[in-house]
């Protein structure tokens, strides 16, 4: 033990000459005190820190409130910009058919707000409404073509029969002006999504892939594009035949539409 003792004493001599003989007790009060000072730093910490959430608490909470508002108010700016930027899309294509069709009066873009789930047809409701100049059987576009027709009006709102009805006729004709015929759907294409096209002749030469457009008449302005033919059949009695017929746009993924407000020779009985 005296030979551990003069060797711990000599270690301790030789740290206080390489450190300087006053700092001895200075190295080994640190040493000693080194693993209490640490815990009391911690503690410290600690006790700083739980001190401060309770006494500010009301000022965090104030900075909260105040930083979810400014990023609510930002989400809602983006929000604005975003749909000014489609509102301004859908009024370039409006321009691009006015520019096109100087005979129709488009109304402003409607919104679809409502698709009518029990609707085979896909029919849906647009919020545009009488007070936008909108009344019953106004013909409703896309950019692409034809879509339904308004059967009920309010104020603020219109509904819209789809081509896929059973419950409306259209003139049609292919695109070249060769073949004639109407659009009287029956109720297991418009479930498949389909127009069946009637009252074609034996001979026409109506072929798969011929795009159809509105005759035009009272109800309907020529040349809206209705769809292509995707297959060709005979009628069962063999004195015509029918077309199968893909709408030009997916009626049940519509969003925007216009209505046809006006054009020349609507409502005229010929």
């Amino acid at each position: 033990m005296l030979c551990v003792f003069a060797l711990l004493f000599g270690l301790m001599l030789q740290a206080a000459m390489s450190s300087g003989v006053v700092g001895l007790p200075e190295t080994i009060l640190r040493t000693v005190t080194r693993p209490f000072s640490s815990a009391a730093t911690s503690i410290s910490d600690w006790v700083s820190g739980t001190l401060d959430k309770l006494v500010n608490a009301d000022k965090y909470k104030k900075e909260n409130d105040d930083l979810n508002r400014r990023l609510t108010e930002l989400y809602a700016q983006i929000m604005d910009k975003e749909a000014l930027i489609e509102e301004n899309e859908r009024l370039h294509e409006m321009l691009g058919i006015v520019a096109e069709r100087d005979d129709l009066t488009l109304s402003l873009p409607a919104a679809v707000i409502a698709h009518e789930a029990m609707s085979i047809s896909g029919d849906f409701t647009v919020n545009k409404g009488s007070n936008h100049g909108i009344k019953p059987d106004d013909p409703v576009i896309t950019e692409v073509g034809l879509v339904g027709i308004v059967s009920e009006v309010a104020p603020t709102y219109s509904r819209v029969k789809t081509i896929l009805s059973t419950e409306i006729n259209i003139g049609v004709k292919t695109a070249s002006g060769g073949v004639v015929g109407i659009i009287e759907n029956d109720i297991l294409y418009s479930s498949d999504r389909r127009c069946l096209m009637r009252h074609v002749k034996l001979d026409s030469g109506l072929k798969v892939g011929d795009v159809l457009v509105t005759s035009g008449g009272s109800m309907y302005p020529a040349g809206l594009i209705v769809g292509a033919v995707v297959r060709v059949f005979p009628h069962e009695n063999g004195l015509s035949l029918l077309a199968e017929i893909e709408p030009s746009e997916n009626i049940l993924r519509i969003t925007d539409v216009f209505v046809i407000t006006s054009f020349e020779g609507q409502g005229v009985t010929p």
